[in-house]
């Protein structure tokens, strides 16, 4: 069931992406009379204006989007973490990769697939022919692949404690902000769970 929240946020959202269309179809018709006089180009300066505001506003609904869709659905693993479900790490790393290929499906921001390594799990690997020891560095870094894809590695680290990686494959052009929005999902949601769970198991399995 929706929120009153999400019902409004959805609301705003879909409220500012038609406005951004309408404000630069009416600029685009008017813009050129005023800047040069010349009615005949009003029709295809239109229909141009009104296609880059409908792509741009597509990126901004995505950009927007994320950030309160993300802690949503996330939500639902953090719960299992908190009730102590996950007997094995690998369960919890299955579960994030999964979560992460089919929540980034969006344009600018989609993940086809990746190599995930956490702490104490046999690596998951889906739909990647990558090493992901190539790419290990101490910071979230971009790489463009032989194939033409894009790839994103992230290490998980939470204080001095690394506590794995993961190299997203990505498809298509990339948003320029989704090494911060994927920088943010580790530091916010994934690191503090993943150290959770570390410790769940590793205190069930010493019973």
């Amino acid at each position: 069931m929706f929120s009153s929240f999400e019902v409004i946020y959805k609301f705003s959202l879909q409220l500012l992406l038609s406005f951004w269309i309408l404000v630069w179809s009416i600029c685009s018709w008017y813009g050129v009379e005023l800047a040069f006089g010349i009615s005949v180009w009003q029709i295809p300066t239109t229909i141009i204006g009104t296609l880059l505001a409908v792509i741009s506003g597509v990126y901004f609904y995505t950009i927007l989007s994320i950030p309160y869709k993300l802690s949503r659905k996330f939500d639902i693993i953090k719960d299992k973490v908190a009730l102590e479900s996950y007997t094995r790490c690998e369960d919890f790393q299955k579960e994030v990769a999964d979560f992460i290929i089919d929540f980034f499906n969006y344009p600018g921001a989609n993940v086809i697939g990746g190599s995930f390594h956490f702490k104490d799990c046999h690596k998951y690997e889906f739909n990647t022919g990558e090493d992901i020891n190539k790419f290990k560095s101490n910071s979230v870094t971009k790489h463009k692949l032989k194939s033409g894809k894009r790839a994103i590695y992230i290490p998980i680290m939470i204080a001095e404690h690394n506590l794995g990686d993961m190299l997203l494959i990505m498809e298509g052009k990339t948003l320029p902000l989704f090494k911060s929005i994927m920088i943010d999902f580790e530091n916010y949601f994934l690191d503090d769970q993943l150290y959770h769970v570390l410790n769940s198991v590793s205190r069930n399995q010493s019973k």
